[in-house]
């Protein structure tokens, strides 16, 4: 066991101890100056990616400007608002089929791709015009919808028909939102300047949603030959969505796997979807994030916790149409350093192999010390012992410990001398002990040859005793061991003839069991053969469905021709009317009516072919439910034979496990039979060793009853 109080110990021990300290505290501080550099440049790469972003999602939102202003001052969109505004108007007695009509379409995108032009209204000619401008617009994302407002708030036009289609910003529905706040806001705004509402909460759409628009003016006659004068018509609007940044929060280049930009407005909420936070959505608070709204209004890198760790981040201030937003990039915290975490492991690795040298070194000093120093111990020891002692390990050296060994060599030679004097005073007193030693030994030798004498008589007696039981327990054993040799042969045989059984037991339940899977199988294969006939016969369902919707379409498509023809016949009756001036219309409306009465054949003949089909469709229904019932029955049949085949596995299984019972049982008589035979003849061994041992006592006795003569012999001679 090692003690500090050895040089052997304490030398390298603080030669460690000394590398260990200098090792660690240079280590903390190259540990530390490194991570304080790796924080630095992790904070300006999160600065820079968010002032980065920043610029980006500004781009876009200028691009969103520039693309609403064009819309704005589109020919087609500046010639026909005025109109928009003047035909829907709710006094007229087409304003609820007109919105009728243009809600019709069940969805957004039908809603957006119909023109119009079926409604034969004035509304729907100059809508047609409108309509194609927008959807060139809105196939850009995050651009959700293009309106009109009259300059009392009444939405009279929106590309996607939403809920907000007719209605009033003043409305409860919509009176909270950053519609009605940029209806405020342009009724004040110069004529040409663009005005911008953030996002906020938007009853259509789903989301978000925030504004662009600006003044539609017109130019209006106040006298001949003067100037004309500039009037307020209404107002343009387009709805945004926070989809319009999703591209550029998208791009992640340069902060790893977990890093990302998010944007944020003035109230706390997200105004785009992060790129890896699954589950919050555009419009949330930031403090879904794990990050205090407060945090916002800093410019200074930070700090956060969230839900998957701890993450560093950094943020900048952007203005998005006179909005100010902030940027925020963040990144986990274990990966933006784990440079860190490798720079650690070096260190340590470092630290350990100048810890294993410096040991290794401290090792070899302390044994250039403690060397010397042992064998000097050690001759002292001897010394000490008075065993004799030629030389002196060290006598020679030039250093303290050869000091110490010359010292010691002084000390021997006086001890030498001191011995001799003592010698020569004892002598004498030592003759005087030898004789009465020489009288006490030759009593003792008359006593031990009394006592000692009549003990090895009485055991060589009980050997020979030993010996003759010995040989009887010998002669029982082997019998007792012939007799379970027969026994356990026996008890082999039976259970061979049981696992005989069982096996065959088994290879029955096998095939029960091969035979009950094939009845199973056989019952899936009908069950799918019967979704199969039920969805065939869906099928011809849904296509005798189809076939007559087509039927209604070639009805009111024969409707429109009857109209068509009735209309060319109008026509030419005011061009007969019209006279010379109208016999080129009355040529068109000729072709026009034969146009008509071809259409109205054709939509005959679909018609004839739409009844067949769905006559063809009804037939082919009935006779699959008919396949579908057969193939029922017969998965009937199948489920009752497979649950019959079932009962005798089980059955079988029951006898295989009894018959595995038995055959354990056999076993386990077979191997205690075994046993007790082996029992049987390790209890022969040992009686045959009971008898060797007793024979070899019986030597024993006679060699010690000799050396005890020679004893008593050499004691009284001594």
């Amino acid at each position: 066991m090692f003690s500090l109080s050895k040089l052997a110990v304490r030398l390298p021990s603080t030669i460690v101890g000394l590398a260990l300290v200098s090792a660690t505290v240079m280590g903390g501080l190259s540990w530390y100056s490194a991570k304080s550099s790796l924080v630095s440049a992790v904070q300006d790469r999160l600065q820079l990616a968010a002032t980065a972003t920043g610029h980006g999602i500004a781009l876009v939102a200028d691009q969103a400007r520039s693309d609403f202003a064009a819309a704005a001052s589109h020919p087609q969109v500046a010639s026909n608002f005025t109109d928009l505004i003047e035909t829907l108007d709710p006094a007229k007695p087409d304003y609820a089929g007109i919105l009728a009509a243009f809600r019709a379409p069940p969805t957004p995108e039908a809603r957006l791709a119909f023109d119009g032009t079926t409604t034969n209204t004035m509304y729907g000619r100059r809508h047609v015009k409108v309509q194609e401008v927008a959807r060139r617009l809105l196939s850009q994302p995050g651009y959700a919808d293009l309106l009109f407002l009259d300059p009392d708030g009444r939405i009279v036009y929106t590309a996607t028909k939403g809920d907000d289609f007719a209605a009033s910003v003043k409305d409860p529905a919509l009176r909270d939102t950053s519609l009605a706040r940029l209806f405020e806001q342009m009724k004040g705004a110069a004529p040409d300047a663009v005005s911008f509402a953030d996002f906020s909460a938007y009853p259509v759409g789903g989301a978000p949603a925030a504004f662009i628009g600006k003044t539609m003016n017109r130019r209006a006659n106040v006298a001949m030959g003067t100037a004309q004068a500039v009037e307020r018509a209404g107002y343009i609007v387009m709805r945004l969505t926070p989809a319009l940044f999703d591209a550029t929060l998208a791009q992640r280049a340069g902060l790893g796997e977990t890093g990302q930009v998010v944007v944020a407005g003035a109230d706390g909420r997200l105004r785009g979807k992060p790129p890896l936070s699954a589950g919050i959505a555009a419009g949330a608070p930031v403090s879904e994030l794990g990050i205090a709204a407060e945090r916002l209004a800093v410019r200074a890198p930070f700090s956060y916790e969230a839900s998957n760790g701890r993450h560093m981040a950094a943020s900048a201030a952007v203005p998005v149409l006179g909005a100010n937003w902030t940027m925020l990039a963040e990144q986990s915290e274990a990966e933006a350093l784990h440079a860190v975490d490798a720079l650690s492991r070096i260190l340590v690795m470092i630290g350990l192999v100048v810890l294993l040298g410096t040991a290794a070194l401290g090792l070899l000093m302390a044994r250039a010390i403690v060397r010397p120093l042992g064998a000097l111990t050690t001759a002292i020891k001897a010394l000490a012992a008075r065993q004799a002692l030629d030389e002196v390990p060290g006598s020679r050296r030039r250093d303290e410990i050869g000091d110490i060994a010359r010292a010691v060599v002084m000390i021997r030679d006086l001890s030498l001398e001191d011995a001799a004097q003592q010698l020569r005073t004892t002598e004498a007193a030592r003759l005087r002990e030898e004789q009465a030693r020489r009288s006490l030994l030759r009593d003792l030798a008359d006593r031990f040859e009394v006592s000692v004498g009549g003990i090895v008589a009485r055991v060589s007696g009980a050997a020979e005793g030993l010996s003759g039981a010995s040989g009887a327990v010998t002669q029982a054993v082997e019998g007792t061991a012939s007799r379970s040799v027969s026994v356990a042969a026996t008890a082999r045989q039976t259970s061979g003839n049981i696992g005989a059984v069982a096996a065959a037991a088994e290879e029955l339940g096998a095939t029960v069991s091969e035979i009950s899977r094939q009845v199973v199988q056989a019952a899936g294969m009908s069950a799918e053969a019967v979704a199969q006939a039920q969805a065939a016969g869906s099928t011809m369902a849904q296509l005798s469905a189809a076939a007559a919707r087509i039927g209604d379409v070639v009805g009111l498509v024969s409707q429109i021709a009857g109209q068509t023809n009735l209309l060319a016949l109008n026509a030419t009756i005011e061009a007969a009317r019209a006279g010379a001036a109208g016999r080129g219309f009355a040529v068109v409306a000729a072709e026009v009516k034969e146009l008509a009465g071809q259409t109205a054949k054709a939509t005959d003949e679909i018609g004839r072919h739409v009844a067949a089909i769905q006559s063809t469709s009804l037939g082919a229904g009935d006779a699959i439910a008919g396949v579908t019932a057969q193939i029922e029955a017969m998965s009937q049949v199948t489920t009752g034979i497979a649950s019959a085949i079932e009962e005798q596995g089980a059955m079988t299984h029951e006898i295989v496990r009894q018959m595995a019972e038995a055959t354990d049982g056999t076993t386990a008589m077979t191997r205690d039979i075994g046993e007790v035979a082996d029992a049987a003849g390790t209890a022969g061994r040992a009686a045959s060793e009971v008898a060797q041992v007793s024979d070899d006592l019986s030597d024993q006795c006679a060699r010690l009853r000799q050396e005890v003569d020679v004893f008593l012999a050499s004691v009284r001679a001594a």
